[in-house]
């Protein structure tokens, strides 16, 4: 990759996000490694060591991280460059250059805004938990705001409870209109539950049609479809997302149907949602002449 200005940064906050969403896949892959983060100079902004991975891993990780940060490309490219010509090995002498799988750039929408290592697993499970990790960093572009919202879904379809609550913030809001589920749904967990609850009553099945993001104001509107395979309905819609800038969780969820729910209401609007603290207005702007 070319290396330009970035854009975006790499807080602690976002380095701290990295080292637990790469954690988080290696428990999964149920494999003990070290984590490092750097900053795009290559010094270190957060690190871990899991019980049980490898003290000689603590440097490996590292190298891995200085290697992404000093020439802006993943450590496998140079597992793949040396191959195709060796002597570019000679540039590892006397410097941490670590030419196998494990370290890959954290992009932002300008460029590259940091790095991480992974070392303690196989080569390809390493690369496999750094790729989650510099995912989970809530630096916000196109790129990984549609890639949030999507694996949302894919949790959803897949009745995955703690899945779905990963992508939230604590304290998330799911909006609905009025009269629908019984209002908000208020909390990641509370977010999961009622989600599986439909999955299993209504078996139902969602697809992301169309995505439009906004990194600067970390927002994004989707479209989207719900199949509700033991009832024979389709519903459609939009949603509004507001993301938190720090961790990049799903914050808000405002819910717009493509048709009324309730056509004898007089306001038909979101359940709940406090239009007028929002500064949304609550009159027309002007009045029109008899």
């Amino acid at each position: 990759m070319s290396y330009t200005r970035p854009t975006g940064v790499l807080t602690l906050v976002g380095a701290q996000a990295a080292l637990t969403a790469a954690i988080a896949e290696a428990r999964r892959l149920e494999v003990a490694v070290v984590v490092v983060v750097t900053d795009p100079s290559g010094q270190v902004l957060a690190s871990a060591r899991m019980d049980g991975a490898p003290m000689l891993s603590i440097g490996v990780a590292s190298d891995k991280a200085w290697t992404v940060a000093a020439f802006g490309q993943p450590t496998e490219w140079w597992t793949k460059a040396i191959e195709a010509e060796p002597a570019l090995a000679a540039l590892g002498k006397g410097r941490p250059l670590m030419p196998v799988p494990g370290g890959v750039p954290i992009i932002s929408e300008g460029g590259m805004v940091g790095a991480i290592g992974v070392s303690g697993a196989g080569s390809d499970q390493d690369a496999q938990v750094a790729e989650a990790g510099a995912r989970g960093t809530g630096v916000m572009t196109i790129a990984a705001i549609e890639d949030r919202i999507r694996r949302y879904f894919d949790a959803c379809n897949a009745a995955d409870a703690a899945g779905i609550a990963s992508h939230f913030t604590p304290d998330a809001v799911h909006y609905f209109p009025p009269g629908m589920y019984g209002g908000p749904f208020v909390g990641a967990e509370v977010i999961a539950e009622r989600w599986i609850k439909a999955v299993a009553d209504l078996g139902s099945i969602w697809t992301v049609d169309q995505v439009i993001a906004d990194p600067a104001s970390a927002r994004a509107v989707i479209e989207w479809s719900h199949f509700k395979t033991k009832q024979g309905k389709v519903l459609r819609g939009d949603e509004w997302y507001r993301f938190d800038p720090g961790t990049g969780l799903i914050a808000e969820i405002r819910a717009y149907y493509a048709s009324p729910q309730h056509p004898g209401l007089d306001q038909l609007e979101l359940g709940g949602f406090d239009y007028e603290a929002r500064g949304y207005p609550l009159q027309p702007p002007f009045q029109r002449k008899a």
